[in-house]
Order: C-alpha cells, then structure tokens, then sequence
C-alpha cells in the first residue's frame, strides 16, 4: 500500500513537484538493501520537491516495516571503520566551536560503536549508542558493547537530561519522521547540550553532477536536506545556536569506487579483485558533499 509523505519541515501535504520517477518493486526491501553502505543499486521512490519549504522527499512510500529491517540488517563496513572515526571525531570537535565537552555523549545509529570507540579513546568518560542491528552490536568493542542499546531511537530509550552531546551520523536521511526523533534527542540533551548530525546535501557539487544516479537518491532514503533546510529543521524541534557546515571524508580509493555510478556487475568484480584489495588500501581525504548540522538545547 502507498503512503502519501508530508514535507517535515512546513507539513504540508502534496504541494510538491515530481523530480524523479520511482523505481522499486518487491525486491527492493531486504535486510541486504537496508544494510549500511552497500554497493549503490538505483532504487528509490519517486523523489518530489516541497514547494514551500524546497525539502527533497520520497513521496509516495510503501507500508514497509523498517524496524524489522534494520535490526536485522548486516554490518558491511568495517574497512572503512579507522576513515569514518577521523572523519566523523574531527567534525564533532568543530560543530562544538570550543565547549569543552568531555562528560558524556551519544549516538543515534551508529552501527557497530566505532564513533563511540573515538569518542571514549578521545576523552569522553561515558558515552552510550541506540542502535537497531544486533549483528552490528555484536560486533562491537568490548568495552563499548555494554553501553549499546538496541533499539530504534524513541522515547523512553534514553534518559532525560542525561548527556553534554548527542551525536547521528547519516541517519537522519533514512527517518521517516524526523521531527519525533529528533525531539527525543533533544530530551535526552541536558540543557546547554549539542546535537550534532551529519547529513547528505542534495545541493553539493557531486549530487548536482549525477543526479538520478547519485548514490544518496536511494530507496533508503526518505529525505535529502540542504544547509538551509537542515537548519530549519533542527530550529522547528527547538533548539537553538543552529549552525552547518560543510566536511570532508576520509575513505579508501575501493569505497570511491563504490560510489561511482558506473555498471554494478563491473564495479563488484573490479572491487572483488587484487585490485579491489590495492585500491582498498590506498587512503584519501575528499570533499564529497556532505554536510552537518548542529543545535543546543535551550
């Protein structure tokens, strides 16, 4: 069954032009599809544009149980673990612009905990990780594991007022509702707390570049922001201090790769390869367009 989407940010309800048609059928959902950074396929919904607020969204959806697909999807990324930890401890020290938060801190979707390993390595003395693959908990350092909860982020999962930072690195594209979400990461903020995403921006050099074929038009992805729109949503839950800015991605020369919208069949054999495995180890700091917002709780 479809479901039409309303646009988070003004709510409004159709009132949105057609970018791209949809292409997904039956196999498009599966615990593989809705694993983190798999090999891009081209599925997505149609993509539409909010007339008001200029929010990109997938409009309709289908009625698919994604709780039951991300706790059951697989942990595929661990070559790229040590890249992402720099990339994303670096642009958390530059959304906090100098508060000297060192207590506690937490992430939202953060699959097996290596943020929250740069984090603890880092200085913080607690942090804690909601996320909803168990086999991507289980996967976890041992001294990180106990702090894991597995769950969807909601209401109830963390305690109120609890942390200096809370942390969601590309997992706020997937959110159906994000408005909610973020609310509940805002209440477990103390008051003063920081929430800091990072976020695809749909206006970047590359995303404007491959269009339809980028990899972040995706069936797993319910909307695409900008730094505008991302500001006005972190402003319409409430927080306040609402800033963005642009980073950079350390990755592996396979995992660009990996992005190119080239032939699947030739980029899996390429990658499955000796050179696969050489291009695995040649690291690489690229801007790549994305992007992330931060607020405080007032």
């Amino acid at each position: 069954m479809e479901i039409a989407t309303k646009c988070p940010i003004c709510e409004s309800l159709g009132n949105a032009v057609p970018i791209y048609p949809s292409n997904v059928d039956e196999s498009s959902f599966s615990t593989e599809i809705f694993s983190a950074r798999r090999l891009p396929d081209r599925r997505h919904y149609q993509w539409v544009r909010c007339n008001k607020c200029t929010l990109l969204r997938s409009d309709p959806v289908l009625d698919v149980d994604l709780e039951k697909l991300y706790v059951e999807s697989t942990f595929d990324y661990s070559t790229e673990v040590d890249g992402l930890k720099k990339t994303y401890f670096n642009l958390v020290k530059k959304a906090l612009a100098g508060k000297n938060f060192k207590k506690s801190i937490f992430e939202v979707g953060g699959g097996n905990g290596f943020f929250l390993e740069a984090a603890k390595d880092g200085g913080f003395a607690s942090v804690a990780g909601v996320e909803p693959s168990t086999e991507a908990i289980a996967a976890a350092r041992s001294d990180i594991k106990p702090h894991m909860i597995a769950s969807m982020m909601k209401a109830g999962v963390l305690s109120d007022n609890s942390f200096e930072v809370g942390t969601m690195f590309h997992t706020l594209d997937h959110l159906t509702d994000p408005v909610s979400t973020l609310k509940d990461c805002m209440n477990a903020l103390q008051k003063g707390g920081v929430f800091i995403v990072a976020i695809h921006n749909e206006r970047s050099w590359s995303a404007r570049l491959m269009g339809e074929r980028s990899p972040i038009i995706d069936v797993e992805h319910t909307h695409l922001y900008t730094r505008k729109s991302g500001e006005a949503l972190f402003k319409k839950v409430g927080f306040i201090d609402v800033r963005s800015g642009a980073y950079n991605n350390h990755y592996s020369l396979a995992y660009i790769l990996h992005l190119i919208p080239i032939s699947r069949s030739f980029r899996k054999r390429v990658l499955e390869s000796p050179i696969g495995t050489l291009l695995g180890k040649i690291k690489v700091v690229v801007p790549l367009g994305n992007m992330w917002v931060a607020g405080t709780k007032p």
